[in-house]
């Protein structure tokens, strides 16, 4: 039998762990019309819940607008991808994509095979001479239009959305955005895994969405619902896989959602007829030289200072970091070097406080990277 276990985005029609509270309740805040910021870690599966939460509201007769902002280049690059996502949406829904072609007249949609046989939409533009802020004002005043007469709920999406904030004149961007976002006859979800950043977006109060938006964080999965998961899909698919291995499956990884997918996929890959500790081990080793090179590039987009600082709180959690020990022991240097190093690494969400104010790295695949702990007597030991 096929694999199981995703390790790309899940399809909407996998089987999808949990999350029904979470799904209940941003569908009634989105049809309630609010607006929600969803934030957690890297790879806690936002987006396929998102993708989720959209599928509901659209089988609900609402208009879902999806639009990434990951890798946003400029504020062309804003305004192309808003109207981009409109066009994706209504195509072939004949209707819709006559309002979409007749209200958003600042970009037109070019169609074109794709290699699988299907079609590619892009967009270009199509307004001659109008660039960065007036280019974005005028799409986004025609979308309000085209919203206006959609006559039904409307939901759109920013995932992402934090990216905006590291563009030349971010804050008039986000002015800009707000002064229109809040005229629309619209539901948002502003989703995103830089948390620091997304939450300054609408924590700090000089900021034009300060306080605009349902805070929702998201937590990763429940232990043993996540065991039962993953012990189904394995027993579904013709391998027994006990709660026992299916809780060390979870745990491995701290319930993450991506990794526990990717992490199970490898374990599928390596057993028989039963899943075993020795499979369990085998596939931590493969999970952990597959994520590898994503790792490596981490590391060196950070200045040596706070290299060292990341491995040091990798391999000893900590309270105190700038405690006398702990800088002497990991050989870190100055208390400022330290103190600035510690603020760039949570701003970038590679750290953070537990609830015993310990810091630690988030990642539980990079801790084990970091620290080198693939042996077999540091896989015995968890």
């Amino acid at each position: 039998m096929a694999n199981p276990f995703y390790i790309k985005q899940l399809p909407l029609d996998a089987p999808f762990c949990n999350r029904q509270k979470e799904i209940a309740e941003l569908c009634r805040l989105a049809e309630s019309k609010n607006d929600v910021v969803i934030h957690s870690p890297r790879r806690f599966g936002k987006t396929s819940l998102v993708r989720r939460v959209q599928k509901e509201l659209a089988d609900r007769g609402a208009l879902t607008i999806y639009a990434d902002f990951f890798g946003v280049g400029s504020i062309d690059d804003v305004a192309a991808r808003m109207a981009e996502a409109v066009f994706r949406v209504t195509h072939k829904k004949e209707p819709l994509w006559k309002s979409a072609l007749k209200f958003l007249t600042t970009f037109r949609p070019v169609l074109r095979p794709d290699a699988d046989g299907g079609v590619e939409l892009t967009v270009e533009s199509s307004s001659a001479g109008r660039t960065g802020l007036p280019l974005l004002n005028e799409t986004m005043e025609s979308l309000r239009q085209f919203i206006d007469n959609t006559g039904a709920l409307v939901h759109i999406a920013l995932d992402e959305f934090q990216e905006i904030v590291v563009l030349p004149d971010a804050v008039k961007i986000e002015a800009a955005l707000r002064t229109h976002i809040q005229q629309y006859k619209a539901s948002h979800f502003f989703v995103g895994s830089r948390r620091r950043l997304l939450l300054g977006m609408f924590n700090e109060r000089q900021r034009p969405f300060f306080q605009s938006a349902f805070d929702y964080p998201l937590k990763s999965l429940p232990r043993e619902e996540l065991a039962e998961f993953l012990s189904k899909q394995f027993t579904d698919s013709g391998i027994i896989c006990s709660k026992e291995m299916a809780i060390h499956l979870a745990e491995l990884v701290d319930c993450y959602p991506y990794y526990a997918q990717k992490f199970a996929h490898h374990v599928y890959d390596l057993a028989g007829s039963e899943v075993t500790w020795a499979e369990i081990k085998m596939a931590m080793r493969s999970l952990i030289f597959s994520e590898g090179t994503a790792f490596e590039y981490a590391i060196q987009g950070l200045a040596p200072q706070q290299r060292l600082l990341l491995r040091a709180i990798a391999r000893e959690p900590a309270k105190q970091i700038m405690a006398t020990k702990f800088m002497r022991t990991h050989n870190l240097g100055s208390v400022n070097a330290v103190r600035n190093s510690l603020k760039q690494l949570e701003l970038l969400d590679y750290i953070e406080k537990d609830s015993d104010n310990v810091w630690h790295v988030i990642d539980p695949v990079f801790t084990w990277w970091l620290t080198g702990r693939v042996s077999e007597e540091a896989m015995d030991g968890m």
